[in-house]
């Protein structure tokens, strides 16, 4: 098994300051994935990003661990984190490219409602009446960002941007409870690695023949993702899920500003509150959560 590269350190700021560098990057590659989608099939899109993302991974481990690169004693943890990435990564690129920009980011913001709202039948804690009270106001909130109208709502990108909330938030707990003892790239490469794998089994039957400028994009979204992925993964070594988890509705102001510039998507009245009411609950519920942790106890 390979080293360790630091293990967990507690280095708030540090944690701050790389996770908001990666939601940027990541609002960059969101924006990069929904542009080049109008012309090109999804999974061909993943497919170049992937491979742009575990090539240099590979020669990085192979570099710095000799043939023990790739060895792990948390096949289990590292399968399950996989899953949770692919799941959440493959339904929130299928929302941004049905969805507008904002409005897709904004449902996937909602991952801490959803968590506190399953954590009774998953995890047996019930909510009491304050949680269930932000919940309401939550999903609320998530109401005026969709905007339920028959014959207009894109249900179909609605439910993929709210199944990628539920798995980012699994996502991002599996990772923290693994920073101590696997190293970043080894994490980032198998995630990367499972998306080339399956994309690249569907990918041949959609190809289409990149323009020459759309090539430059494309590997964009791969070096992009690159970053954002290292950075993300590093800062859940420096500070528990708790203290980063605020900084990721960085995002929305990103999306909304990419959604106009790029698209020329602009919210309406409803949608902006229910955005302001989605991040007001999540930080609300992060914040009970830490408040209730027993002392001495590391976030996970």
């Amino acid at each position: 098994m390979p080293p360790s590269i630091h293990g967990r350190q507690h280095r708030p700021l540090v944690g701050v300051l790389l996770a908001i560098m990666s939601m940027t990057l990541f609002s960059w590659q969101d924006a990069l994935i929904k542009l080049l989608s109008a012309d090109y099939p999804l999974f061909q899109i993943l497919f170049i990003r992937s491979g742009i993302i575990v090539v240099p991974l590979f020669f990085i481990l192979l570099f710095r661990y000799g043939k023990t690169a790739l060895a792990t004693a948390r096949p289990v943890d590292h399968m399950l984190r996989v899953l949770y990435n692919f799941t959440a990564f493959l339904s929130y690129y299928f929302a941004i490219s049905r969805l507008e920009l904002g409005q897709a980011t904004a449902l996937a913001l909602s991952a801490p409602l959803f968590m506190t709202a399953l954590s009774g039948p998953m995890l047996g804690e019930t909510a009491d009446l304050k949680r269930k009270l932000i919940i309401g106001f939550g999903f609320a909130g998530v109401v005026l960002v969709v905007q339920p109208n028959p014959g207009v709502t894109d249900w179909v990108g609605t439910v993929a941007a709210l199944a990628g909330a539920f798995m980012f938030s699994m996502l991002a707990i599996q990772t923290r409870r693994m920073s101590a003892t696997e190293p970043t790239e080894l994490m980032v490469f198998y995630a990367g690695l499972t998306f080339l794998c399956v994309t690249g089994v569907i990918m041949p039957v959609q190809w289409v023949t990149p323009e020459p400028g759309d090539w430059l994009l494309l590997i964009g979204v791969g070096v992009v993702s690159l970053f954002a992925q290292l950075l993300i993964v590093h800062s859940y070594r420096f500070a528990a899920v708790y203290i980063i988890a605020p900084f990721e509705y960085i995002t929305i102001i990103w999306a909304l500003l990419l959604g106009w510039w790029l698209f020329a998507e602009i919210p309406d009245i409803l949608m902006l509150v229910g955005v302001m009411v989605i991040i007001l609950c999540g930080l609300v519920v992060i914040r009970l959560e830490h408040r209730e942790e027993p002392p001495g106890k590391i976030a996970h």
